[in-house]
């Protein structure tokens, strides 16, 4: 592989990683930065809010875990506006739960068709407690400490208040009096569950019986975040959350709904990639800068500095139009006769124009043929040959006369001074770059660019799966940088490099026999020294398109 191509790739991978290593919270300078905790220790299970009592780190975990949208009911008349909450997880995580006796027939209604259920309260209300629980099922423990079985071990969880460790009222339940009968227990404490599922058909209903371990000051602490995990796992990740704030039945609990005036009940939480950025100053400047960059490559790129074909600026040789003229009349007439005869008067008119002899007056042939071998520096036996092998009642006329006959007289015009060709492409200080289509590589861009995004994020939140994608949007990024920077082809002088479209080129000489042939899709270049090329058309901008015919035309007229 080239040097260059070698470099520049280590080069844009070191880029990369100084990118992540400033992005990094580990790093010293994010070790400095003090965050400031609020010491509010009164309002509780609020879903934003980082007091102590609250449960937004709960949140931010349940917003990870679920792939799906995570919504905030506030009020139940708005559960219809919810997509798809025939098969969402309702959550609630409160003091008291109450919900009116249609809205709550319908979230069983959607368990039994395979929506999941999970209540973590302390207290339920009279008329919900009696459809799933005889009289007395809970045991209750007043006490600083709780010691509950997590997983396969027992830990500690302490009841704070501010700096105090303190006295908390503990609750359980008591397997005689659950009424459905095939419950499953998963989490116990006082030698009871405070933690079990029914299963309602197809789907399950959870019920949770001490809900300050969602608290935000119990999440952080290691055995918190072991109850949190057992928890996340009861949870579908591909399933819409609706956290019912409308089911808290604590008077003296207070509620806060965030955009209330706008009268809607059911706020969506945004977590989408974008969100993530926009939130983080940083991250939100980088972007900006992204797009500006982006966009200023593509339309200086976008912009030619030279024309087609700098150099020499000269009449359109049409020499080829004169053999496409005569291959058509072939064609069309199905006789060479037919094309000697426009060969002849074609001839008859250059020596007119030229030296002001008229050979097409029968009468005055013999005349003016003797004038202009007289006039023109010309092999006075070749000229006769040119002249007799026009005239189809002296020749056998086939495709080989043809052939013949048109070399002579293209031999006769260089010789003469009539024809002047080119024997360059472009003159030899000068080159022609044939460029890609900007907008298939600028997709590729974007999509390399929103791939790297989505690793650095996933990185971010400790996903090392994250690293699957960053490796791939690297070599999308390497890949359109390639694809925009350099052309398909680079036409000088007396060669023409051809670029791979991953890494390598090939220099072929342009002082030899080379033949072509065009179709739709590529066009093939056969050379003497036995290298065959393909230019694919679709690959080209509008102008690269254009320089090529014109390439094409200069191989079929002097390389051929």
């Amino acid at each position: 592989m080239n040097k260059k191509i070698i470099i520049g790739f280590l080069a844009f991978a070191l880029f990369i990683g100084l990118i992540v290593w400033l992005l990094d919270g580990t790093s010293e300078g994010g070790r400095n930065i003090q965050k400031r905790y609020s010491s509010n220790w009164d309002k509780t299970y609020e879903l934003k809010d980082d007091n102590p009592r609250n449960i937004s780190f709960f949140m931010d975990l349940l917003n990870v875990h679920v792939k799906d949208s995570v919504y905030n009911l506030a009020y139940w008349n708005d559960l219809d506006s919810i997509p798809n909450h025939e098969e969402a997880t309702y959550l609630f995580i409160g003091n008291e739960f109450g919900a009116p006796s249609d809205y709550y027939d319908s979230i069983m209604h959607y368990a039994d068709s395979g929506a999941t259920v999970y209540f973590s309260f302390n207290h339920i209300t009279t008329d919900l407690y009696d459809r799933h629980f005889e009289e007395g099922a809970f045991y209750w423990d007043y006490s600083k400490v709780l010691f509950a079985w997590i997983g396969d071990t027992t830990v500690p969880f302490y009841h704070v208040f501010q700096n105090d460790t303190i006295n908390e009222d503990w609750y359980s339940f008591s397997e005689t009096e659950i009424i459905d009968t095939n419950y499953r227990s998963y989490m116990y404490a006082m030698k009871h569950p405070f933690a079990f599922y029914e299963k309602h058909h197809k789907g399950k209903v959870h019920f949770h019986s001490i809900p300050n371990l969602f608290e935000n000051y119990q999440v952080i602490q290691p055995n918190g975040y072991a109850h949190a995990r057992i928890v996340l796992n009861k949870i579908p990740r591909d399933k819409p959350v609706i956290f019912l704030t409308c089911g808290i039945n604590d008077s003296s609990q207070e509620i806060t709904y965030e955009d209330e005036d706008e009268g809607d009940g059911a706020e969506k939480e945004d977590n989408s990639l974008i969100q993530f950025i926009l939130k983080n100053p940083i991250l939100r400047l980088a972007f900006l800068l992204m797009l500006l960059l982006l966009l200023l490559y593509v339309f200086f790129r976008a912009k030619r500095k030279e024309e087609i074909l700098p150099g020499y600026n000269q009449k359109r040789n049409m020499s080829l139009a004169f053999v496409e003229t005569l291959g058509s009349i072939y064609i069309s007439r199905n006789s060479p006769v037919g094309v000697l005869q426009v060969m002849r008067k074609n001839f008859y008119s250059a020596i007119n124009r030229h030296f002001y002899i008229d050979l097409s007056r029968k009468e005055k042939r013999e005349q003016n043929i003797e004038k202009l071998l007289a006039k023109v520096p010309y092999d006075s036996e070749k000229l006769l040959e040119i002249i007799n092998g026009l005239d189809p009642r002296k020749n056998n006329v086939d495709n080989r006369h043809l052939g013949a006959i048109y070399g002579k007289i293209r031999a006769f015009y260089i010789e003469t001074g009539i024809l002047h060709p080119t024997q360059n492409f472009v003159a030899s200080d000068k080159e022609v770059n044939l460029d890609k289509s900007i907008w298939m590589g600028a997709f590729i861009l974007l999509q390399g660019l929103l791939a790297l995004m989505r690793g650095l994020y996933m990185l971010s939140l400790g996903g090392g799966i994250g690293m699957l994608i960053v490796i791939p949007g690297i070599l999308l990024i390497y890949f359109a940088s390639r694809y925009i920077r350099i052309p398909v082809a680079t036409i000088k002088a007396n060669e023409i490099i051809i670029y791979g479209l991953v890494a390598g080129k090939r220099v072929i000489s342009l002082n030899q026999t080379i033949r072509c042939t065009v179709d739709k899709t590529f066009i093939t270049f056969e050379c003497e020294d036995g290298n065959t090329f393909k230019i694919r058309q679709t690959l080209l901008s509008r102008r690269a398109k254009s320089a090529l015919n014109q390439f094409v035309e200069f191989i079929k007229l002097h390389k051929s």
